[in-house]
């Protein structure tokens, strides 16, 4: 039997992409290992969103290479959103690989492999937290986002189709499933928007936890609280990409929504029934902005006992973006200045941890058991968040009540409750 090793970069949506990818190769007989040493073939899927993303591909494509010249008969593919984002211009230089395919195109892999069909995703990485990707690329076309020229404009998953994977991932040991996006807050179907969406998964498998990823803020469902006071399996989790507050920078980067409409829906956030958890990214030395704007969002990050993650990132002057079509250097805040933003940040960011701490410390929760030393709870994503470190070795693949011991940042030491 030959066997295929997948190495997957960037985010969640890529690693739902590798899982339908191993469905392929599944579907054609292969067997999944998890190390290269074991495979006949290595399919690379790649991140391209952002210069660091692209950086690491390229290390990654490099490693591969040689890999492949390594032992004869071994096969490479590149896929994923390297390939989306720059096309084959056909000088040369592709040769090594005996594919190259766009994100998710699993039609190309099933040609390639002289497969019919897929045998539905398949797992990759962990079995216990899963993605289940619900539309593909994006419309909103921001000013510095390079997603809408590797994915291209959003098209929303049929909702039959959503069912059946999330079928699969269950029937496959899921006991968590992110749904992911690049705009989740906007997919519709004929039988209703996101909300319905997610509580019909949620009746469904009432033992599954479901996280909604990447809600845009200017799509964000009203009744969505609603839901997650209504089924305890929807988690008390909102991850919401705000990107900036002050008018100016939002308007510059395209963002249809104002510091004020955030206000109000931060607001309404912190006065739910339920203790919510708000994961946000925001970008730091946009050009255009002022040291007032950079205050007017720390000010912002500091006001709200909803928010519990901030991920911050500078801004890349990104190829084919809008901004970058501008060329406008001079706007550009200095390295330094940048460096400086991000550690004020950075500053906030652990000042919220440290309330968060307040607040659990103590308290019983549930955790779902990643690994046999750790895994995350309810009010934050596994990878990206916080981890929960058990007192004693469990057994992976289930969910745990525990008591807070300590907090650390990030990092809970928690006793494992019997």
């Amino acid at each position: 039997m030959s066997s295929v090793f997948l190495l997957t970069l960037g985010c969640p949506k890529n690693e739902a992409d590798s899982d339908s990818f191993a469905g392929c190769f599944s579907a054609a007989g292969w067997e999944i290992v998890d190390n290269s040493e074991k495979a006949d073939l290595i399919l690379l899927n790649t991140c391209a969103f952002i210069q660091p993303a692209v950086e690491e591909s390229l290390e990654a494509i490099a490693e591969a290479m040689e890999w492949k010249n390594c032992k004869t008969g071994r096969k490479l593919i590149l896929a994923g959103c390297l390939p989306g984002r720059y096309r084959n211009d056909n000088s040369g230089g592709l040769e090594d690989f005996d594919l190259i395919t766009g994100p998710g195109d699993t039609a190309a892999l099933r040609d390639y492999l002289s497969a019919s069909v897929s045998a539905g995703p398949v797992p990759v990485e962990s079995i216990y937290h899963r993605y289940l990707k619900i539309s593909e690329g994006c419309s909103n076309n921001c000013s510095f986002c390079t997603i809408p020229l590797i994915r291209g404009s959003r098209v929303d998953r049929n909702f039959e189709n959503i069912l059946m994977d999330a079928e699969h991932l269950t029937e496959q040991g899921a006991l968590e499933i992110g749904i992911v996006g690049q705009d989740t807050g906007s997919w519709k179907s004929s039988r209703g928007g996101i909300s319905h969406l997610v509580s019909r998964l949620a009746s469904t498998y009432p033992d599954v936890w479901f996280r909604l990823y990447y809600i845009h803020p200017a799509h964000f469902p009203d009744e969505f609280p609603d839901l997650i006071e209504k089924h305890h399996n929807i988690m008390p989790y909102i991850d919401m990409p705000i990107q900036h507050v002050s008018n100016n920078v939002l308007e510059r980067m395209g963002r249809p929504y104002t510091e004020k409409y955030l206000r109000n829906m931060f607001d309404s956030f912190d006065k739910s029934n339920t203790e919510l958890s708000v994961r946000t990214t925001v970008i730091a030395g946009y050009p255009g902005e002022t040291d007032a704007d950079f205050d007017m969002l720390i000010d912002f990050l500091s006001d709200y006992d909803c928010l519990r993650t901030i991920s911050a990132f500078p801004y890349w002057h990104e190829e084919g973006t809008e901004e970058y079509s501008r060329n406008t250097p001079a706007d550009m805040p200095g390295p330094n200045t940048v460096q400086s933003r991000l550690m004020g940040i950075g500053d906030v960011s652990d000042r919220i941890y440290s309330v968060w701490a307040e607040k659990i410390e103590g308290k019983v929760i549930e955790v779902l058991a990643d690994t046999a030393e750790h895994g995350h709870g309810r009010l934050d994503a596994p990878v990206v968040d916080g981890v929960c470190i058990f007192d004693r070795i469990v057994e992976p693949g289930q969910i745990i009540n525990c008591r807070v011991s300590e907090c650390f940042g990030s990092e809970m030491i928690v006793e494992v409750l019997r």
